[in-house]
């Protein structure tokens, strides 16, 4: 891995990434980003003379947004599209969880220099990947799939909708 300091003109968004972001927490990321800085490198692997994010998409978008010139990128060696799927799942896994009132303890005696409304915190419990992938994903046969195909299928768990 090498971490590097690049023109943003060369680096992509990946066109495989599963990410979205609301208009309203692109702006709250982009205002962020303005307040702190950017303090922590894109996750990159080199291709097609450039290089594709695989990790922080949504803060490429907002860097190249807020003209931004260069970016910090970590780059990683991913040679199949199965180790790009690795580090892109990799970036975003939640691997910790937050205590609550620890929470409110560190925030309240600075309440008054922090916007609370710039700032979410994912409380719920997450869901194994594996959990969304085998117990909702569409199992059909051919014959199946040819009688569905104007059938919207959503995932009991999470809303997720297959069409």
């Amino acid at each position: 891995m090498e971490i590097k300091t690049v023109s943003i003109d060369q680096v992509s968004l990946w066109d495989k990434n599963p990410r979205n972001i609301k208009t309203k927490d692109f702006e709250r990321l982009k205002k962020q980003i303005t307040e702190l800085g950017v303090y922590k490198p894109l996750i990159a692997c080199k291709e097609n003379g450039g290089y594709t994010i695989l990790g922080g998409n949504m803060r490429l978008r907002a860097l190249k947004e807020l003209g931004i010139k260069e970016v910090g990128i970590s780059i990683v060696k991913a040679d199949t599209e199965a180790k790009k799927i690795k580090y892109a799942l990799s970036d975003n896994d939640r691997a910790g969880e937050t205590d609550e009132q620890q929470l409110a303890e560190l925030v309240y005696p600075h309440i008054e220099e922090i916007d609370l409304g710039d700032y979410k915190v994912d409380l719920g419990a997450p869901i194994g990947l594996k959990d969304l992938i085998e117990g909702t994903a569409p199992n059909f046969n051919e014959k199946e799939i040819n009688e569905n195909l104007d059938t919207e299928i959503e995932c009991p768990k999470c809303g997720y909708k297959w069409s």
